[in-house]
């Protein structure tokens, strides 16, 4: 445009403009497709970077931080839901008008998933469950649902997958839950070449199951095996950067990633903090595991959910990273983690007794959680 604005001399202010309007960062050409995506209007909410995704399970704990983040950066959102249109309302204000796009899917049913990444060249799947119910048993969902939605991403010539799987994700594993997430990523990889496949650690957060129920049930909190089971809990906001990140750059195409904690921590060591924090004891108590088992089988029985056998198996299985070289985590995203004793007050703090709800994170006098202070000038420094 240019060069032959200069040829016809007829370079005008306006024509410059109009060339200095898109930047680099302005364009996006997926290497898997070839496609060239052009943003439109400012970066930020009230513009469009160029880029459509579809979230699958957008209406689960993570998928509300996610759906959150891409429209805050201009993406273009579509939200299939399952049930009531109520389910996903808390969302629509997440991005400026229009971008919010609702869509009513059933997972077996094939032409709707098709609808839903018709025009998307991003595809997140969330979808996952740690019971059964009498509509979806766990095969279905995170082993042919799975690879429904990737071969139609395939055909309908999404440029990207993301799937959303599970640290402790083993076929050899104790928890069918485990299992069948396990052999969902492969079916997956095989659906989809070039998906990228994220493990996450157990998630904590405001709508969390794992702060949330100890703060809840403080009075009566369930453990088995006297609570040594080994978790490494990541911030739910810090894996939804994460997948921000993958999602926007090419370079991460048919990259693993596990995305935990540095630091481990056992359930016990967990409750202890929570009881820190929320300035009263949690009175948990060690069940035989095979008795818990036996009220999960009873509980799934009854139409609504209230715990289920494979939530009980999940109680008893570490979170053990991979020790696969090309698997990659937060590190190789440039994204340092929260830690959670820094983090978890703000998620629990209603649990603590009214007459401590204004309490700060450390009691007076308690040093544990505060930094070494800087030394300003050298004779600040005592020998």
């Amino acid at each position: 445009m240019l060069a032959s604005s200069l040829k016809r001399g007829s370079f005008s202010l306006s024509s410059t403009a109009a060339l200095l309007k898109r930047g680099k960062s302005d364009v996006t050409v997926r290497k898997t497709t070839g496609d060239v995506l052009v943003g439109r209007g400012t970066y930020g909410r009230q513009s469009w970077n160029g880029q459509t995704a579809t979230v699958f399970g957008c209406s689960g704990f993570l998928g509300r931080y996610v759906v959150a983040r891409l429209a805050r950066e201009g993406t273009k959102v579509i939200i299939p839901y399952r049930g009531l249109a109520e389910y996903i309302r808390h969302l629509r204000p997440t991005g400026d008008l229009g971008m919010i796009i609702p869509m009513e899917f059933d997972l077996r049913n094939p032409k709707q998933i098709e609808e839903c990444v018709r025009y998307s060249d991003v595809v997140i799947n969330l979808i996952g469950r740690n019971y059964e119910t009498k509509n979806f048993n766990l095969e279905q969902v995170h082993i042919e649902g799975a690879q429904r939605i990737a071969e139609i991403s395939h055909e309908s010539g999404v440029s990207r997958l993301i799937h959303m799987s599970s640290l402790s994700a083993r076929t050899d594993s104790d928890s069918k839950v485990l299992v069948t997430k396990a052999f969902g990523e492969q079916r997956v990889r095989e659906s989809f070449p070039g998906a990228n496949i994220v493990r996450s650690a157990t998630m904590f957060g405001y709508e969390d199951e794992l702060l949330n129920n100890i703060g809840k049930n403080k009075h009566f909190y369930l453990t088995v095996n006297n609570a040594r089971q080994k978790l490494r809990p990541v911030c739910v906001s810090d894996i939804a950067h994460a997948i921000d990140i993958i999602r926007d750059n090419e370079d991460t195409v048919g990259k693993s990633y596990e995305l935990y904690n540095p630091k481990e921590y056992t359930r016990k060591e967990i409750i202890d903090l929570v009881q820190f924090f929320i300035r009263e004891k949690v009175w948990h108590v060690d069940a035989p595991m095979w008795l818990l088992r036996l009220v999960g089988r009873v509980a799934d029985i009854l139409p609504y959910h209230y715990t289920s056998q494979h939530e009980v198996d999940l109680m008893a299985v570490d979170e053990v990273p991979s020790t696969d070289p090309s698997v990659q985590t937060f590190a190789d995203l440039g994204i340092q983690p929260h830690t959670l004793e820094l983090t978890a007050l703000q998620y629990i703090r209603h649990y603590r007794p009214s007459q401590h709800e204004e309490d700060p994170m450390e009691p007076a006098g308690y040093k544990a959680f505060r930094k070494t202070p800087v030394p300003i000038n050298s004779k600040d420094i005592v020998a």
